[in-house]
């Protein structure tokens, strides 16, 4: 047995205010739109009621309620199991509609298409399977020094070498204003000796730029003069809200040591069109209550819609009459 959602909702007398009319005794019944069905909680929020539906196309929900309940009436149904009130802005709307939409609110296919609608993180995993990074989170470009997201100064080795004593003296391209004993450095692309995150012990300026610092390795080098091959670089992380660096990276910790995943390698820049088709993709991902339980929900709206006696202006289960506020002016 089917049930009609509009036949259910209740009718309300509303004193007719069309144009011309006099006459303060002329009602209209109208059906009572604030009088709305909905899944009651116990089931609405239980998903083993529910299977997932993609809507495919241009399907209507009188179309997949008839793939899915073999009756096109109950399009309300698929509406009140994914709480859609407006189905103008919360369906997917057919793909011509959405063109036409698009154009309109970006002005230009260039702007749609080709200008940044904001940039997106590329999922990070560490050695063992595990997610550093989730993949789709909206972030700026760009960032100021803020958690695990740092603003470093970073320059490239010009020379490095090493000594009996396990000192390593590090003398850099364009050198680092600000580096101080005591400041760490990260240490990357170098003989696996000499990379790291270390602690810089005596520093050597030319003004107030540093051009060359010594820290202590972990162990004596087997190689003391590493090649240079235009990759080593220096990595000093800029302090405080506002920065002087020139990169940008995501950094966290694994297998015992510091990496730096620069911002280029792990943001995406999201178009105008990918943004708007994402979010109509996502729209056509919805959920259907299974055919089995139809006769609860036609139980609830029985008891949900007709009016309570008592209540303010009853004149039956189906019937209200609105005030008449004429008469008060």
């Amino acid at each position: 047995m089917t049930k009609s959602y509009f036949k259910q909702v209740p009718n309300f007398e509303y004193v007719n205010r069309t144009k011309g009319n006099t006459d303060i005794s002329n009602y209209i019944t109208i059906k009572n739109l604030f009088k709305r069905g909905k899944i009651r909680p116990d089931i609405f929020g239980n998903v083993s009621f529910f299977t997932k539906y993609k809507v495919i196309g241009n399907e209507r929900p009188d179309n997949v309620a008839f793939k899915e309940y073999d009756d096109p009436s109950l399009d309300w149904v698929v509406l009140l199991s994914n709480n859609i009130l407006n189905v103008q802005d919360e369906w997917p709307l057919p793909q011509s509609s959405l063109d036409e939409i698009l154009l309109d609110k970006y002005g230009s296919y260039k702007a749609l298409h080709s200008d940044i609608h904001h940039y997106e993180t590329i999922e990070i995993k560490n050695s063992r399977g595990g997610i550093i990074l989730p993949g789709g989170l909206r972030t700026p470009n760009k960032w100021r020094t803020n958690g695990n997201y740092i603003q470093a100064i970073n320059t490239k080795i010009n020379q490095i070498s090493g000594t009996e004593s396990k000192i390593a003296t590090v003398t850099m391209n364009n050198g680092i204003k600000n580096l101080v004993v005591g400041s760490e450095v990260l240490i990357q692309g170098v003989n696996p000796t000499y990379n790291g995150r270390f602690p810089v012990t005596e520093v050597l300026s030319v003004g107030d730029v540093i051009i060359r610092f010594k820290y202590l390795l972990p162990s004596i080098p087997e190689v003391k003069q590493p090649e240079i091959l235009g990759t080593e670089q220096v990595t000093f992380t800029v302090e405080g809200t506002v920065g002087t660096g020139n990169a940008y990276y995501y950094e966290y910790y694994d297998d015992d040591s510091y990496h730096t995943i620069p911002a280029a390698n792990m943001t995406q820049a999201v178009t105008n069109y990918q943004y708007e088709i994402k979010k109509e993709d996502d729209k056509r991902n919805i959920f259907l209550l299974k055919p089995d339980y139809l006769n609860v929900i036609y139980n609830d709206l029985d008891d949900i819609m007709p009016y309570k006696k008592g209540a303010a202006q009853y004149m039956s289960d189906t019937l209200k009459k609105g005030e008449n506020i004429r008469l008060y002016q």
